[in-house]
Formats: C-alpha cells, structure tokens, sequence
C-alpha cells in the first residue's frame, strides 16, 4: 500500500509543477493582452473562451468519461477498443457542430462581438474548440498508462507554443484579437501532429455494440453534471454585477484569484487521482487505500488553506513597478480569500468521493449532485449579495462547494461503501479551522513583523499536531518520511 500511495503521490506532484509553471506562462499574457488589444477585445477574448468551455462539454459528450471508466489494463483490445469509440464519438459529433456553427456563424457574429471583421473572428473561435477536443482522448490515454511525464510535457510545450505565438501576432505583426485564436489553433495542430502516432496505435475498429451502448450510457450522465459544474464557478459574476456594480465585481474577481494555490492543488490531485483509483479499484485492499489518502488529501489541503489564508497579506505586498503586486483598493476584499479557499477543499472532498460513483458505473448521480449545488449558488447569491455584496457571492460557492460533497458522498456510500476514519479526519479539519481562527482573532492589530512571526509558528503547530495526536499511525508516518525524502531527492538506506 505505501508504495502505491507514494506513486500518487509522485504523479500528483509531476502534474502539479507543469501546472504550476503553465499557469504561470498564461499569466503573463495578461499585460500583453492590455498593452496591445482595445478593452472591448480583451473583454471578448473571455467571452469567446468561456463559451469555447461550454462548447468543449457538449463535443466531448461524456464519452472521455467513458474511455477512464472502460480502460481495463489487463485487456489491450478492450483498451483500443474503447480508445476508438470515445475518439469517434467526439470527432463526429464536434464534426457535425463545427460544420454548423461555421455556416451560421453570420448570425451568431451579431450577438457575440461588435468588431470589425466579426464573422471571421467568430469562424476561427468555432474551430478553437473543434482541434481541442481531438487531443482529449490521447490526453486520457497518457493518463490511464501513467505517462505523467509525456502528458506534463506535451501539455506545457503546447502551452509555450500558444504564448509565444500570441505574442508574435498580438505585439509583432499587431492583428488584434484574431492573433489570439491563430495562436490557439496553431498551438492545437501541434499537439494534434504530436498525437497522432498514438491515435494511430490505439485506433481499432472492431464493433461492440455492448461495450458502446454501456460507454454512451456512462458517459452521457456527466454532460448535465459538467454543465452544472461549470454554472457553479462562473454563475457568481454575472450576478453580482446585475445586484452591484462592475466595482464589486473587480474587487471580488481580484482576490478570488488569489485563492489559486488550493486551487491548482486540487486540480493537479484530481488529474493523478482519476487514473489511480481506476487502476486499483479491484485491489483486495482498495477501500482501505482510498481511505487512508482521503485521509492524507485532507491534511495537506489544511496546510495549504493555512499557508496561503495566514500569508497573502504579504505576498499583496510584493513590491511591483513603483507600487504593490495588487494595488491597495483590492485589499478591502482580502477577507474572502480563506471563504474561497474553502470552498475549493469542499470540491477536493466531491473528487475523493466521486471514485465510487465511476468505479460502479453509477454517474446519473452526479448530475443531481452538481446540479443541487448549483442550484443553491444560484439562490443563495441572490439572496446574500443584496446584504453583504461580494462576500456573498463567496459565501454562496463555499456552501455550494460543500452540498455538492455532501450529496455525492451520500450516493457514493450507497453504492460503493468506504469506511473512512472520519473522528481523525474531522480532527484534522478542526483543528485547521481553530488554529486559522485562534491566530486571526489575536494576531489582529499587530505589526505585520509579529504577525507574521505568529502566524508562522502556527502553521508549524498544526503540521507537527496530528503526529503529536497519533492521527496517523506508525507506518504513515512512514509514509509520509518517504515522502518528504523522495520530495527533496534524499533516498533512504535500506
């Protein structure tokens, strides 16, 4: 068991300094962006890519889904076979919408820009989502055969390739927003060029009608729960400005970001975890593994929600071309940066829990999940914004981050019941909320010197508490030593 938790482990950290540093390359397009396109472009760049992401859903039909859920590694014809259904799938029917969107793309120019040139904008967007959605399959392969490694790096070549062609038609040969989509579908054709000798091994056409009809009937119950999805992150902005104003939105925009630490963590989690339990679930001792590392994610997640909640009043502070990293009129909405934080804790439970829902083919019950919360984001930023404004709009994803954990958990333990140490597990939990607490309450008014010294020491008594505490046991606590050793490349003598 310790050595299939260290290679979590590994592949979690593999895929988590590619994010990191991804991350970090798209960031740097923001003033590129500002200094060479009108605000009106900017402003359509994300319109135009946050419908490419509803777009991605529907082509992928949930038949991505499929192909993790019907991997079997011990069948290499089962494994082509539903490698070529899930490609099919996806390619025809993006096919399909991609001829369609592109003959009426006339019409929907009207209504989604108000540039020059707007029809041929609107065509090279449409095909943004077309190429992207070629590549998810051979992205799911690299992750069902644990090539963490080759889909790190095909995934951050493709993004260098994007930023530097960005720059080159955005600031060199300056053709305004249709340099960004050049940049994408350049940087799509790459990845699809690098791919395609792995498409071509993996294609077999050899018809199961069995074996598609059960993908189709697994894959299609995570369309609606993804849209759901999708609704919950992006819902609380167009609200609060119809409530507000576009101020309350900037300051609430702002320092949601800044929550991106736990953010990036429970995304680089979930990209190991997916394969991982896919792969042991028929382990004689799989319960007790998932167990034990639901156990493991939440201690690391409080480490993280504590760093980050007791730190960012320093990192803001980061001296930036003559003033600060972010200018002080945004500090006023700094309280919510540890609501957020939160909230995304709450969706690293619902990634946990889901294991049992896909490993028993039972995703019609993610939509209800996803959707009850979404639903209640919904509500609850209508209802709260009015009286606390942004902070509403932060409690709202908080409480919709943790319904939707607590529903899928409910219908998880129905069909594939875990027995988690959930007294050490709530132990755990606690103590990160008292501990972030107790230090606000009596760091508050100090000198950023002192608090900082405080809150420094409180971090490091909550890392060490659980093993003082016995809340994890001898040979964890192995685990955890091989861990950190394999973390700073010190290798153990045996």
């Amino acid at each position: 068991m310790k050595s299939r938790i260290l290679s979590l482990a590994g592949d979690t950290l593999t895929y988590g300094i590619f994010i990191l540093i991804g991350r970090f390359l798209t960031f740097l397009l923001t003033p590129f962006y500002t200094n060479f396109l009108t605000v009106e472009e900017v402003g359509d760049v994300g319109n135009f890519f946050a419908l490419i992401a509803f777009v991605n859903v529907i082509y992928s039909f949930g038949m991505d889904a499929a192909y993790f859920r019907f991997y079997h590694k011990d069948d290499i014809e089962q494994c082509k076979v539903a490698f070529s259904y899930s490609y099919l799938a996806i390619a025809c029917i993006s096919f399909i919408f991609t001829i369609g969107l592109l003959f009426f793309s006339g019409n929907f120019a009207h209504y989604l820009t108000n540039l020059p040139d707007k029809v041929t904008i609107v065509r090279l967007a449409v095909l943004v989502p077309f190429t992207d959605c070629l590549m998810v399959v051979p992205y799911a392969y690299l992750r069902m055969t644990r090539q963490v490694g080759k889909f790190s790096i095909i995934r951050f070549l493709l993004i260098v390739v994007a930023v530097a062609l960005n720059i080159y038609f955005v600031v060199i040969q300056r053709v305004g927003i249709k340099g960004v989509f050049y940049a994408q579908l350049i940087a799509n054709l790459v990845g699809l060029a690098i791919f395609l000798p792995i498409i071509l091994r993996q294609f077999l056409l050899k018809w199961n009608y069995k074996l598609f009809k059960e993908m189709l009937f697994f894959g299609l119950p995570t369309v609606p729960a993804t849209f759901s999805g999708m609704i919950l992150q992006v819902v609380d902005r167009p609200i609060l400005k119809y409530l507000t104003d576009s101020q309350q939105v900037g300051i609430y925009m702002v320092n949601y970001r800044l929550a991106i630490p736990m953010m990036l963590f429970v995304a680089m989690y979930d990209y190991a975890w997916r394969p991982f339990y896919l792969t042991h679930y028929e382990s004689m001792d799989s319960k007790e593994l998932f167990a034990r590392i639901f156990k493991y994610f939440v201690y690391f997640s409080s480490i993280i929600f504590l760093l980050n909640s007791f730190f960012i009043e320093y990192f803001i502070r980061i001296p930036f071309f003559g003033g600060y990293f972010i200018e002080p009129s945004y500090w006023v909405g700094l309280d919510i940066v540890p609501i957020v934080m939160l909230g995304y804790v709450f969706n690293g439970y619902y990634i946990n829990f889901t294991a049992g829902i896909n490993i028993q083919k039972k995703t019609k019950y993610l939509p209800i999940a996803v959707g009850i919360s979404a639903l209640t984001n919904v509500v609850l930023n209508l209802i709260l914004i009015p009286f606390i404004s942004f902070r509403g709009a932060a409690w709202a994803t908080l409480v919709a981050y943790f319904i939707s954990a607590a529903v899928i958990y409910y219908y998880s333990q129905k069909v594939y019941p875990i027995k988690y140490e959930w007294k050490k597990i709530s132990l755990i939990f606690f103590l990160m909320l008292f501990v972030f607490l107790v230090t606000e309450f009596f760091t508050f008014g100090n000198k950023l010197e002192i608090r900082f010294l405080y809150k420094l020491l409180a971090l490091i008594i909550f890392i060490i508490l659980p093993f003082v505490l016995n809340i994890f046991n001898r040979n964890e606590k192995d685990v955890f030593t091989n861990f950190f050793k394999t973390l700073f490349l010190i290798k153990k003598n045996k």
